[in-house]
């Protein structure tokens, strides 16, 4: 008849006798399975730890490939909007130039609005060297313009031109060093660029006479003026009035004498009273 418990016998040397125990077989079912469930949840919850250690670490390791793609992508915004601003300034500045320049030809009496046009270009896609390659040729042609004496230096229309006249006190053919400029006693008269007065002061035919020292060797002298508005020594720049036209010296009537040296030599100021 088959019954439902073991039994179970224990032997041990030297000693009587055996002693025994019975265990029910529905006991150690339970028990078998109780061991088996506990390595089935151990192997279970292992393998899920694994697999989310796994998860775990390749998500880690996604995150910190964004951050540094993100870090990578912060520097160049940050370094395109310092680019941008450097780019800004550069453009304000050659605008700047710009208007500086056309206040230097209305100080010259010279009346010439700048002329604006070319390819667009849009401003993202204007490097910073070519800005700088613009700025370079503003900077040049605004120091040009300060520095070379065109321009006007009062408003009046020229009744003796440079070169061999009719001399109106000798009657006979003479060299004329200049223009002469038709104007009225007390007219303004401006520097037609910046430089240094050289000379403040009366010579013999030339009555009271200004003479300016600019750059690149050029010279420019006032002649038959009234009254000085300078001195020796001092600096003028473009639009200083320099003196008042007169008729001082060897002159028949009230006019300015006007010449324009180069490297010591007498040139034609007329070539030099505007842009054309």
């Amino acid at each position: 008849m088959e019954t439902d418990r073991y039994t179970i016998m224990l032997v041990t040397a030297g000693h009587k006798g055996a002693k025994s125990f019975s265990i029910k077989k529905s006991h150690i079912r339970i028990a078998f399975c109780s061991i088996m469930l506990f390595a089935f949840l151990s192997l279970f919850s292992f393998g899920t730890s694994y697999v989310f250690y796994k998860d775990s670490a390749t998500k880690s390791q996604s995150i910190s490939k964004l951050i540094s793609t993100i870090d990578l992508l912060s520097q160049d915004i940050d370094e395109n909007i310092i680019i941008k601003a450097k780019l800004k300034n550069k453009l304000q500045g050659i605008e700047q130039k710009l208007l500086e320049i056309q206040d230097v030809l209305d100080k010259k009496g010279i009346k010439k609005e700048l002329a604006i046009g070319g390819e667009f270009i849009p401003a993202e896609k204007l490097s910073l060297s070519y800005a700088d390659y613009i700025k370079k040729d503003v900077d040049n042609l605004f120091d040009t313009m300060k520095n070379i004496p065109v321009g006007t230096p009062l408003k009046g229309k020229i009744n003796s031109n440079f070169g061999y006249r009719k001399d109106p006190f000798k009657s006979k053919a003479g060299f004329h060093s200049g223009i002469d400029i038709d104007a009225n006693y007390g007219q303004p008269i401006v520097a037609t660029a910046d430089g240094v007065i050289t000379e403040a002061s009366w010579q013999s035919s030339y009555g009271k006479t200004v003479i300016i020292k600019h750059k690149d060797n050029y010279e420019t002298l006032f002649g038959h003026l009234s009254k000085f508005e300078v001195k020796e020594g001092q600096e003028v720049k473009v639009g200083d009035v320099i003196g008042k036209a007169g008729s001082t010296g060897r002159s028949t009537g009230t006019h300015l004498h006007y010449e324009i040296i180069k490297d010591g030599k007498r040139v034609n100021p007329k070539t030099f009273l505007s842009l054309k």
